[in-house]
């Protein structure tokens, strides 16, 4: 999808911003219980979370629609270092039908299930940029040195169900880092990587051009999955790695991603820098359809 300089510096301050900020002032979050401590070694999944929450789960949603306009953003804390956010971050430019309904289905283990039923229409001049992004994300109590990750694996079965002719979007991680241990959030990231396991409707990284030259701007994963890697510089430098065969989408996906940040390290990731946040959903240029995942997990520690 070819887009404007100015679309893709939108879009991708968007995407800069989207699973970090707080709700606005007087806005409630979710009430947290006390969660049972599951931290220890002997599960490295809760060891990555901290303190589950799984009651926080259960089939409770975050809707939001275009006459509710104060519903926009919203989490639920599912863990220690674990949450599900709403965030329609261009409310202002969807029409009048737009409609986010994100329902947490279940929280077991580590393992998480929950779908995203969303309606992004636009008028046509909006159609680049875009309007929301669901996700869950995971924020340590403390920020983890590369070259120190003792694991970071990830699993992700998710299925898009009644997609739109029209929809544009992706189904990806984006992950930060930033040189400072003490950066907590995405304001002080010095670079942002995004692993996009599906582009629909033609939805490209933005303001990203492809890796050419040396090194070899493909990657292999596993021995499964093929990316092309993109590169870029918008706020902070960006890498983005995205299928590459045109059109395929990688719907069950399990990984190393000590593996992928390694690879990375060849263009521009340095070793002794230190993941801030994770973050894993859909970002939704317009169009409707249902995000189903039936099962999350992560390992990160």
């Amino acid at each position: 999808m070819k887009q404007t300089l100015f679309v893709q510096l939108a879009i991708s301050f968007l995407r800069l911003v989207s699973v970090k900020c707080p709700p606005p002032a007087g806005k409630a979050s979710t009430t947290q219980s006390p969660g049972t401590d599951l931290s220890d070694g002997r599960n490295s999944v809760m060891q990555t979370m901290g303190a589950a929450q799984p009651s926080n789960c259960q089939g409770q949603k975050m809707t939001w629609t275009k006459s509710n306009p104060g519903s926009s953003w919203g989490k639920l804390q599912l863990a220690q270092n674990l949450n599900l956010y709403q965030n329609v971050w261009r409310q202002n430019i969807v029409t009048e039908s737009g409609k986010s309904e994100i329902t947490c289905n279940t929280f077991n283990g580590g393992i998480l299930s929950w779908d995203t039923k969303f309606s992004m229409p636009c008028k046509t001049e909006h159609n680049n940029m875009v309007k929301t992004y669901t996700n869950v994300a995971w924020a340590g109590q403390e920020t983890i040195q590369v070259k120190n990750l003792k694991a970071f694996k990830s699993a992700w079965k998710w299925k898009l169900m009644d997609p739109s002719p029209d929809l544009v979007a992706d189904v990806s991680y984006d992950i930060f880092f930033s040189k400072d241990p003490n950066c907590r959030t995405q304001d002080c990231a010095s670079r942002e990587a995004m692993v996009w396991l599906g582009a629909i409707g033609g939805a490209m990284p933005a303001d990203d051009s492809p890796a050419n030259g040396n090194p070899k701007p493909i990657i292999t994963v596993g021995r499964k999955y093929e990316f092309q890697v993109f590169q870029g510089t918008v706020v902070v430098p960006v890498i983005s790695i995205i299928p590459a065969e045109k059109g395929r989408s990688f719907t069950s996906f399990e990984a190393d991603f000590k593996g992928i940040l390694s690879q990375l390290t060849a263009f521009g990731l340095s070793p002794d820098e230190y993941i801030v946040s994770v973050g894993a959903g859909i970002e939704i240029f317009k169009g409707s359809g249902t995000l189903q995942t039936r099962k999350y997990s992560l390992e990160l520690y």
